[in-house]
């Protein structure tokens, strides 16, 4: 009589140890076709990089200096930087690059220098395929805008 129950509860033992191994989660994520383990994340900012046709208007004083919005190509990049930085690149068509923290669709210019003693700082917004900024320093005001290329 030993025997069969002996028996029966080594088979009950080995059927509860193969269900328990078969309800086990997984602990490897499925590879994907690459062969990592799981895609990287993308950049937030990559929304926002490219070239971008922008119309900037010059006020001096108060007073809109030329009568004259100059339209341009804006370049904005990354520039291998932390994950909240952009740069700027030719922002008033002057061929600089200037940076501007963003947090989520915004952007702030900190205090940077522009030319001799000047220096500007700014802030503005990116609204799905538009661009809206201005930028200051001493009498000089910026206001910008453009569309994505």
């Amino acid at each position: 009589m030993k025997a069969p129950l002996t028996r029966t509860l080594l088979f009950a033992a080995l059927g509860l140890a193969i269900a328990f191994t078969a309800c086990k989660k997984d602990d490897d994520e499925p590879s994907s076709p690459s062969g990592s383990q799981s895609t990287p994340p993308t950049d937030p900012r990559a929304a926002y990089t490219g070239n971008w046709l922008v119309t900037d208007s010059l006020w001096l004083d108060g007073q809109l200096y030329m009568n004259l919005p100059e339209t341009y190509v804006l370049s904005i990049t990354t520039g291998g930087t932390v994950s909240d930085t952009l740069w700027f690149n030719n922002l008033w068509n002057d061929g600089t690059g200037y940076y501007a923290i963003l947090s989520n669709n915004f952007f702030s210019f900190p205090s940077q220098n522009v030319s001799g003693p000047y220096n500007m700082s700014g802030n503005g917004t990116f609204s799905g395929t538009h661009l809206f900024y201005q930028t200051s320093g001493d009498v000089y005001v910026h206001h910008g805008y453009g569309e994505k290329q």
